[in-house]
């Protein structure tokens, strides 16, 4: 036989293979929704005890995910669906025979996890299970919610839907203990095709305990292409005769600060969000004049000795429609490039096969475009500008393809450029590759650029320059463990303006695999051995710039307890052409866990050993040094939550410090109730470096700090009431206070 037939013979194989499994899967129990009637009002009060709830099929057909993946779970999880016209209602009852071991801590949202009893409910609406959306209740009623994308198994805390839920400690059978939880979620909530009906749900219950527990109502197998790959069919629901919604959110933010220089500012924005949903697929965003300012303070990093820009994540509601489509094999739209937005107006289209998303965006700039190069990322000043961006993507169940085009043009203080990037992606299921389930990711983009530094620290228009990046990943999951085999390969004329790429003119390769051992090792549940491979080369001349082997161990066990320790006894890395290489040896170690229902969570890491300091003349240098994060939450009231947080790094010649650095963090929140409550939060940062041939000597201190009250009533109607004040060792201290007041206008006539 041929190695060509051969070939086809093994992927016909496979594809009969998958469709098998597709099969299985699309014969798992569905949930079933019943309608309720015209006469029928439900209350939001976390009970079952309307009638109706009565006439809908119960499921408790529950399996466990965690820690033991198919064995039944040690206590009964029921639910049911009810909709009417404009939501679906979701009901759990969270059956548990120790219901004084039932840990519900009020949190602030988005801050449900596995260290509190929860329920939680995944709707994809669309039926492709590639991306749901999924919302949160813990059993003291605090909520959270955002998105899961199936192509990376990642999951988004990020987007805020239009929901509420309400808990009751007691369950519709008053013999066993337990407790309750109703979701009511909105149509308008939700995206869905108005031709299929195809809708897929999932629900899951988080039971801590000695161990941490993961129940599902459909089994999620270790090999499955992602968390939600064996979504459950749900049928029964009817769609209402009318979509359309408008939501008309106005703001208004107040601010007096004192910079403690010269004369106390006062000023104040108005800005206007509008949400319009004029068919099922469709919805338009428009905003004027957005605040996008963070209430809360970033987490502080050490920056002191860093090679390459800093990552953060995006808080912003103009970017949270179907976030899923901006999810892609790269950072291929890093939105926190939109500095300080005038406004900007977007579409997005949600069908069965087809989806996309265009926006234009008015910036008045501010921040920083990154210029990457082989060795490291240097910034210049970001100028004034628009961005235009179109993402499309088709997706039929098993593979994706899809295309993006932006163009990032600068015109503060004149044309000063543009940046222009566009291209493919794909992400595709191997069936026909032995030893699990493979997958392909793939992504080309092509830039061009003509908004050239202009050596003082700005962008001025020059010559255009092309580039290209490509990447290819591959992901294997099986029973036993899980690949992924990443190639990157970027010219050195490729810039992303609207994205994040740290490193351009390098080819680069990540080979990451670990193998599973599972049984009776006393306190573990799993054990994994790890290796991770990386070797990056200048695309030029074939130059070495980074290689590294790090095997290691990771382990799971009780209380929710995670730990792992690394030898990079090969983490070279060099700083510039014709520099050498500085060979770093460390061990990396860490551990997560619960020591205690007071201390729901412990997290510690550390690197230490020989590491590379790079502020050290243009070679850099390796010293002894290391680096320590460590930050814990606290419940010593059941109303308070406390989080501590400390990141420490120094360096080391000759046995003498010569550089360290710290940063901590102390947030501190008071729950009056669940919509209400108080939140502090203080930093102190240092940095030290001492003076040598070529560094100047650093001596550096700050203090920051914020109280702020906040009321929820819900996604769009926020307010916050604070103070903050910043205090540079020997400057002056800067003071503000500030009012930001969020509305949405439709809940004013409810």
């Amino acid at each position: 036989m041929t190695w060509a037939l051969l070939l086809r013979k093994r992927l016909v194989a496979g594809l009969l293979a998958a469709a098998a499994a597709t099969t299985a899967t699309q014969a798992a129990s569905p949930i079933v929704a019943e309608r309720l009637r015209a006469d029928e009002r439900l209350r939001l009060d976390g009970t079952l005890s309307h009638p109706a709830w009565q006439r809908a099929r119960p499921h408790d057909d529950f399996v466990e995910k965690a820690p033991d993946t198919g064995a039944a779970p040690r206590e009964a999880t029921r639910v049911r669906v009810l909709f009417d016209e404009q939501a679906i209602w979701v009901g759990i009852e969270a059956f548990d025979r120790e219901p004084a071991a039932i840990r519900d801590f009020r949190v602030r949202h988005d801050g449900v996890n596995r260290t509190q009893d929860f329920v939680v409910v995944y709707l994809d609406a669309v039926g492709k299970r590639s991306a749901a959306q999924w919302f949160r209740v813990n059993a003291a009623g605090s909520t959270a919610d955002g998105l899961h994308t199936a192509a990376d198994d990642s999951e988004d805390f990020s987007p805020d839907f239009d929901w509420d839920a309400a808990v009751t400690r007691q369950v519709a059978d008053n013999t066993r203990g337990g407790w309750t939880a109703v979701l009511r979620i909105p149509f308008a909530s939700l995206r869905f095709s108005e031709g299929r009906q195809d809708w897929r749900i999932m629900v899951g219950r988080r039971l801590p305990r000695e161990q941490f527990h993961l129940f599902s109502s459909v089994l999620i197998p270790r090999n499955a292409a992602s968390f939600i790959a064996t979504m459950q069919p749900l049928q029964g629901v009817e769609l209402p005769a009318d979509h359309a919604f408008l939501t008309v959110r106005p703001g208004l933010t107040w601010r007096r600060s004192d910079d403690g220089r010269g004369p106390k500012r006062q000023d104040h924005e108005a800005s206007l969000d509008l949400k319009w949903r004029p068919r099922a697929e469709l919805v338009i965003d428009g905003t004027l004049n957005p605040d996008f300012s963070q209430v809360e303070l970033d987490v502080p990093q050490l920056a002191g000795n860093s090679r390459f820009a800093l990552f953060l994540s995006e808080k912003r509601p103009f970017f949270f429609e179907s976030a899923d489509l901006l999810r892609m094999p790269t950072d291929a739209l890093y939105t926190r490039s939109v500095t300080a937005p005038k406004g900007g107006l977007r579409a997005t289209w949600r069908g069965t096969a087809w989806a996309g998303t265009a926006f234009a965006l008015q910036d008045r700039g501010g921040g920083l475009v990154l210029l990457p190069g082989p060795y490291g990322t240097d910034a210049a000043e970001q100028p004034a500008g628009s961005l235009l961006a179109l993402r499309a993507r088709h997706d039929d169940g098993q593979g994706s393809f899809g295309w993006l085009a932006a163009n990032r043009r600068y015109n503060g203080g004149g044309d000063r450029g543009s940046n222009t990037v566009l291209g493919p992606d794909i992400g595709l299921p191997l069936p026909a590759l032995p030893g699990g389930a493979w997958r392909l990711r793939a992504q080309w983009l092509h830039a061009r650029t003509d908004a050239q530094p202009d050596g003082r620290g700005g962008l001025a228009r020059g010559a255009a320059v092309d580039g290209d990046l490509v990447r290819l990943k591959l992901l294997r999951q099986a029973e036993r463990g899980e690949t992924a085999l990443t190639v990157d390969d970027i010219s050195d004329g490729f810039r992303h303006d609207s994205g994040f790429v740290a490193q351009a003119g390098a080819r680069r390769v990540e080979l990451f695999h670990n193998h599973a051992w599972r049984g009776d090792f006393g306190p573990l549940n799993e054990v994994y051995a790890t290796i991770e491979v990386i070797r990056a080369q200048r695309r030029q001349d074939g130059t070495l710039i980074e290689d590294s082997v790090r095997p290691g161990v990771f382990v799971t066990g009780a209380r929710n307890f995670e730990g792992w320790i690394e030898w990079y006894g090969q983490a070279r890395v060099r700083l510039g052409p014709g520099l050498p290489l500085l060979p770093q040896r460390y061990w990396s170690v860490g551990l997560v866990m619960t020591p205690a229902p007071w201390m729901p969570l412990l997290d510690l890491s550390a690197d230490l050993g020989r590491l590379a300091d790079t502020a050290v003349g243009p070679a850099g240098e390796v010293r002894r040094g290391g680096r320590v994060s460590g930050s814990a939450r606290l419940r010593p009231l059941a109303a308070l939550e406390l989080e501590p947080r400390l990141n420490l790094a120094w360096l080391e010649r000759d046995g003498e410090r010569r550089y360290r650095e710290s940063a901590g963090q102390l947030l501190a929140i008071w729950h009056l109730d669940a919509r209400h409550s108080l939140r502090l939060i203080a930093q102190h940062r240092t940095l030290w470096r001492a003076a040598e041939p070529t560094v100047a000597p650093v001596d550096e201190a700050g203090r920051t700090a914020s109280l702020t009250y906040a009321w929820r009533r819900s996604a769009g109607t926020r307010l916050y009431v604070g103070a903050g004040r910043e205090q540079p060792r020997g400057q002056p201290a800067a003071n503000e206070l500030f009012v930001k007041l969020e509305l949405d206008a439709g809940e004013l006539w409810r």
